[in-house]
């Protein structure tokens, strides 16, 4: 591959590495907003246990006389986890972004000798031309490889708890809503066959009574918000499948362009 054709195709590369970074920083803001909200507002109202923080309102655990959420643990995760996410797609779509939206500094001028007609005559002449400086190939896709290694992992252990605690919560509170409801016969195959996490969160909304003379005042969506939460940390962890493929693509396009020798291309 000539090193025209490399530069175009790592051009090109930084230029879909920008939108896909920019794209991870909005999801992860998204997903970690979400979670915060619901955790927050739930938080005091689970809280039952008396050794351990359970204010969490995943992996939440039905018992004989309340409802307790999860381990607090599990909503710091959940809720930071994907800070280090924001912060490297942030700072790595500034970086891809501005060497591939903002020109450098005009280069030297060149003469190039051009010839013109007139009156069936040929004239010829020089034309000065200056141009931008074309930057310097990337060379880090490497690194950036490795990097995106690390956080895919991060975003799948993320998306994953998110997604398994959300529908632990949901069906352990299917059983707390036949206690509420002194549901009995086919009303209690409605609830656990039927209805939708999204409704059975809805129930929590209205029916779970507060607790620890805490009042959690206006309901707010607690599926709808969860559910974003938990698409938009998947469609995050999608973006970094995109990120981390076009990075190790790049890294062995430069290592062939390299004839194939070891090198250090951080």
């Amino acid at each position: 591959m000539s090193s025209i054709e490399l530069y175009a195709k790592s051009e090109q590369a930084e230029k879909q590495l920008a939108v896909l970074y920019s794209v991870s920083a909005i999801l992860s803001t998204t997903s970690t907003i979400c979670l915060l909200i619901v955790w927050q507002h739930w938080a005091w109202t689970l809280d039952v246990c008396i050794s351990v923080d359970c204010g969490c309102i995943l992996y939440g655990v039905n018992t004989f006389s309340t409802f307790m959420g999860g381990d607090v643990k599990l909503c710091h995760f959940t809720s930071y986890g994907l800070v280090p996410v924001l912060i490297v797609g942030l700072v790595l779509a500034i970086y891809h972004g501005y060497r591939t939206c903002i020109n450098r500094n005009l280069g030297d001028p060149k003469q190039i000798q051009m010839t013109s007609s007139s009156d069936h005559r040929a004239e010829q002449g020089n034309v000065v031309v200056v141009g931008p400086k074309r930057r310097t190939i990337c060379k880090r896709w490497f690194l950036a490889g490795f990097l995106g290694v690390f956080i895919f992992f991060l975003s799948l252990s993320h998306a994953v708890l998110l997604t398994d605690g959300y529908y632990k919560t949901c069906n352990q509170y299917r059983r707390n809503m036949v206690q509420l409801l002194g549901s009995s016969g086919r009303e209690v195959q409605v609830i656990h066959n039927r209805l939708s996490c999204g409704a059975v969160f809805d129930y929590m909304d209205y029916l779970q009574p507060d607790a620890n003379n805490w009042r959690r005042g206006d309901e707010i969506n607690t599926g709808l918000s969860l559910q974003l939460a938990i698409t938009t940390s998947w469609f995050n962890l999608f973006a970094w499948i995109g990120i981390l493929t076009i990075n190790l693509l790049m890294a062995r396009e430069r290592q062939i362009d390299l004839n194939g020798k070891s090198c250090c291309c951080w």
